[in-house]
Protein backbone atom coordinates (compact mmCIF):
# COMPACT_ATOMS: atom_id res chain seq x y z
CA UNK A 1 0.00 0.00 0.00
CA UNK A 2 2.79 2.52 0.28
CA UNK A 3 3.41 2.23 -3.43
CA UNK A 4 -0.34 2.79 -4.38
CA UNK A 5 -0.09 5.62 -1.67
CA UNK A 6 2.82 7.39 -2.86
CA UNK A 7 1.82 6.86 -6.80
CA UNK A 8 -1.90 8.43 -5.74
CA UNK A 9 -0.63 11.29 -3.79
CA UNK A 10 3.03 11.65 -5.07
CA UNK A 11 6.07 12.97 -3.16
CA UNK A 12 8.71 15.72 -3.57
CA UNK A 13 11.73 15.14 -5.99
CA UNK A 14 14.05 17.80 -6.73
CA UNK A 15 14.80 19.28 -9.98
CA UNK A 16 11.84 18.38 -11.47
CA UNK A 17 10.15 21.95 -12.40
CA UNK A 18 11.29 23.37 -15.14
CA UNK A 19 12.89 26.84 -13.99
CA UNK A 20 10.88 30.08 -15.40
CA UNK A 21 11.92 30.64 -18.99
CA UNK A 22 14.61 34.12 -18.87
CA UNK A 23 15.91 36.03 -21.64
CA UNK A 24 18.38 33.97 -23.89
CA UNK A 25 20.29 37.17 -24.35
CA UNK A 26 23.96 36.54 -23.12
CA UNK A 27 25.76 39.38 -20.91
CA UNK A 28 27.18 42.24 -22.97
CA UNK A 29 30.63 40.67 -24.86
CA UNK A 30 30.14 37.32 -24.05
CA UNK A 31 30.77 34.87 -27.01
CA UNK A 32 28.02 33.05 -28.12
CA UNK A 33 27.65 29.16 -28.69
CA UNK A 34 25.21 27.09 -30.53
CA UNK A 35 23.25 26.47 -27.51
CA UNK A 36 22.65 30.21 -27.06
CA UNK A 37 20.75 30.20 -29.97
CA UNK A 38 19.07 26.85 -29.75
CA UNK A 39 17.83 28.51 -26.57
CA UNK A 40 16.57 31.52 -28.33
CA UNK A 41 14.58 29.49 -30.61
CA UNK A 42 12.85 27.06 -28.06
CA UNK A 43 11.54 31.17 -26.91
CA UNK A 44 10.39 32.17 -30.02
CA UNK A 45 8.68 28.75 -30.89
CA UNK A 46 7.00 29.06 -26.94
CA UNK A 47 6.22 32.91 -27.44
CA UNK A 48 4.97 33.09 -31.42
CA UNK A 49 4.68 29.39 -32.94
CA UNK A 50 6.60 28.07 -35.71
CA UNK A 51 5.81 30.85 -37.74
CA UNK A 52 8.62 32.99 -35.25
CA UNK A 53 11.20 31.04 -35.61
CA UNK A 54 13.27 32.76 -38.42
CA UNK A 55 17.21 33.19 -38.10
CA UNK A 56 16.69 36.94 -38.47
CA UNK A 57 14.72 36.66 -35.34
CA UNK A 58 16.80 34.28 -33.49
CA UNK A 59 19.63 36.65 -34.01
CA UNK A 60 17.80 40.19 -33.10
CA UNK A 61 16.60 37.83 -29.81
CA UNK A 62 19.99 37.42 -28.97
CA UNK A 63 21.48 41.08 -30.32
CA UNK A 64 23.87 40.14 -32.96
CA UNK A 65 23.83 39.58 -36.47
CA UNK A 66 22.89 37.02 -38.88
CA UNK A 67 26.76 36.75 -39.85
CA UNK A 68 27.20 35.13 -36.28
CA UNK A 69 24.56 32.48 -36.35
CA UNK A 70 26.53 31.62 -39.83
CA UNK A 71 29.63 31.60 -38.19
CA UNK A 72 28.10 28.40 -35.95
CA UNK A 73 25.86 27.32 -38.96
CA UNK A 74 26.31 26.80 -42.94
CA UNK A 75 22.92 28.55 -43.77
CA UNK A 76 19.48 28.85 -42.43
CA UNK A 77 18.36 24.88 -42.80
CA UNK A 78 21.53 23.95 -41.38
CA UNK A 79 20.77 26.00 -38.01
CA UNK A 80 17.17 24.48 -38.14
CA UNK A 81 18.41 20.82 -38.44
CA UNK A 82 20.83 21.07 -35.54
CA UNK A 83 17.97 23.07 -33.57
CA UNK A 84 15.86 19.94 -34.17
CA UNK A 85 18.39 17.35 -33.49
CA UNK A 86 19.55 19.38 -30.48
CA UNK A 87 15.95 18.96 -29.25
CA UNK A 88 16.11 15.21 -29.96
CA UNK A 89 19.36 14.11 -28.82
CA UNK A 90 20.54 16.69 -25.94
CA UNK A 91 17.15 18.12 -24.39
CA UNK A 92 14.89 15.16 -24.36
CA UNK A 93 17.16 12.33 -23.19
CA UNK A 94 18.38 14.88 -20.36
CA UNK A 95 14.97 15.02 -19.14
CA UNK A 96 14.82 11.28 -18.93
CA UNK A 97 18.38 10.43 -16.94
CA UNK A 98 16.87 13.02 -14.81
CA UNK A 99 13.77 11.11 -14.15
CA UNK A 100 16.16 7.59 -14.26
CA UNK A 101 18.13 9.58 -11.36
CA UNK A 102 15.35 10.74 -9.07
CA UNK A 103 15.43 7.74 -6.61
CA UNK A 104 14.21 4.22 -6.87
CA UNK A 105 10.86 2.67 -9.03
CA UNK A 106 8.09 4.95 -7.37
CA UNK A 107 10.21 8.30 -7.31
CA UNK A 108 11.23 7.79 -11.18
CA UNK A 109 7.43 7.71 -12.02
CA UNK A 110 6.74 10.77 -9.99
CA UNK A 111 9.38 12.65 -11.53
CA UNK A 112 7.95 11.78 -14.86
CA UNK A 113 4.80 13.13 -13.67
CA UNK A 114 6.23 16.59 -12.38
CA UNK A 115 7.87 16.87 -15.80
CA UNK A 116 4.79 16.48 -17.62
CA UNK A 117 3.21 19.38 -15.90
CA UNK A 118 6.22 21.83 -15.90
CA UNK A 119 7.40 20.83 -18.96
CA UNK A 120 8.16 23.71 -21.80
CA UNK A 121 4.67 22.98 -23.35
CA UNK A 122 4.22 26.21 -25.76
CA UNK A 123 7.46 25.21 -27.62
CA UNK A 124 6.39 21.64 -27.64
CA UNK A 125 3.44 22.48 -29.19
CA UNK A 126 5.10 24.65 -32.15
CA UNK A 127 7.54 21.57 -32.92
CA UNK A 128 4.35 19.35 -33.27
CA UNK A 129 3.05 22.09 -35.51
CA UNK A 130 6.32 22.31 -37.48
CA UNK A 131 6.32 18.74 -38.11
CA UNK A 132 3.18 18.65 -39.83
CA UNK A 133 4.52 20.56 -43.11
CA UNK A 134 8.42 19.66 -42.41
CA UNK A 135 9.20 15.96 -42.97
CA UNK A 136 12.85 16.43 -41.37
CA UNK A 137 10.82 17.92 -37.76
CA UNK A 138 8.57 14.95 -38.44
CA UNK A 139 10.57 12.22 -38.16
CA UNK A 140 12.39 13.46 -35.28
CA UNK A 141 9.26 14.19 -33.58
CA UNK A 142 7.92 10.28 -34.45
CA UNK A 143 11.33 9.17 -32.80
CA UNK A 144 11.09 11.41 -29.50
CA UNK A 145 7.16 10.16 -29.29
CA UNK A 146 8.12 6.47 -29.25
CA UNK A 147 11.55 7.20 -26.86
CA UNK A 148 8.83 8.73 -24.63
CA UNK A 149 6.52 6.18 -24.60
CA UNK A 150 8.94 3.13 -24.24
CA UNK A 151 10.21 5.32 -21.23
CA UNK A 152 7.21 5.91 -19.53
CA UNK A 153 6.17 2.01 -20.47
CA UNK A 154 9.48 0.84 -18.64
CA UNK A 155 8.35 3.24 -15.55
CA UNK A 156 4.89 1.57 -15.07
CA UNK A 157 6.47 -2.14 -15.64
CA UNK A 158 9.37 -1.16 -12.90
CA UNK A 159 6.06 -0.45 -10.45
CA UNK A 160 4.50 -3.62 -11.11
CA UNK A 161 2.67 -3.57 -14.04
CA UNK A 162 2.70 -5.94 -17.02
CA UNK A 163 3.93 -4.62 -19.72
CA UNK A 164 0.78 -5.07 -22.28
CA UNK A 165 -1.49 -2.88 -19.80
CA UNK A 166 1.86 -0.90 -19.05
CA UNK A 167 2.22 0.56 -22.59
CA UNK A 168 -1.19 1.17 -22.71
CA UNK A 169 -1.43 3.22 -19.96
CA UNK A 170 1.79 5.59 -21.70
CA UNK A 171 -0.12 5.79 -24.43
CA UNK A 172 -3.21 7.29 -22.64
CA UNK A 173 -1.08 9.53 -20.68
CA UNK A 174 0.62 10.83 -23.97
CA UNK A 175 -2.87 11.55 -25.49
CA UNK A 176 -4.07 13.54 -22.42
CA UNK A 177 -0.56 15.41 -22.39
CA UNK A 178 -0.66 15.99 -26.41
CA UNK A 179 -4.38 16.73 -26.18
CA UNK A 180 -3.93 19.50 -23.47
CA UNK A 181 -1.41 20.97 -25.82
CA UNK A 182 -3.63 21.53 -28.50
CA UNK A 183 -6.11 23.11 -26.48
CA UNK A 184 -5.90 26.99 -27.41
CA UNK A 185 -3.09 28.97 -28.26
CA UNK A 186 -1.67 28.44 -24.71
CA UNK A 187 -1.55 25.34 -22.52
CA UNK A 188 -3.91 25.42 -19.70
CA UNK A 189 -1.73 24.03 -17.13
CA UNK A 190 -4.71 23.95 -14.07
CA UNK A 191 -6.54 21.24 -16.38
CA UNK A 192 -3.26 20.22 -17.46
CA UNK A 193 -2.56 19.38 -13.60
CA UNK A 194 -6.46 18.40 -12.96
CA UNK A 195 -6.29 15.64 -15.77
CA UNK A 196 -3.44 14.22 -14.47
CA UNK A 197 -3.93 13.89 -11.28
CA UNK A 198 -7.05 12.03 -11.97
CA UNK A 199 -4.92 9.66 -14.47
CA UNK A 200 -2.42 9.30 -11.63
CA UNK A 201 -5.38 7.95 -9.60
CA UNK A 202 -6.17 5.37 -12.38
CA UNK A 203 -2.60 4.49 -12.72
CA UNK A 204 -2.26 3.55 -8.59
CA UNK A 205 -5.73 1.72 -9.47
CA UNK A 206 -4.07 -0.27 -11.78
CA UNK A 207 -1.16 -0.90 -9.49
CA UNK A 208 -2.86 -2.29 -6.40
CA UNK A 209 -5.40 -4.36 -8.40
CA UNK A 210 -2.01 -6.22 -10.66
CA UNK A 211 -1.69 -9.65 -8.85
CA UNK A 212 2.16 -10.52 -8.05
CA UNK A 213 3.99 -12.10 -11.12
Amino acid sequence: MVVVHRLTYGRSVAGTRSPSRSSSRPPRGERLSPGDYFAAAFELLAEGGVGALTTTNVCSRLGVTTGSLYHHFESGPAFYEAFIDHWENAVSPALWRRADEAGDAVDRLEALHQMALTGDHDAEKAIRAWASSDPMVAAAQRRVDEARERHLTEAYVAVGMPRDRALTLARIGFTILIGSQQLGPHIDRARLADALAEYRQWVATVVVTTPPG
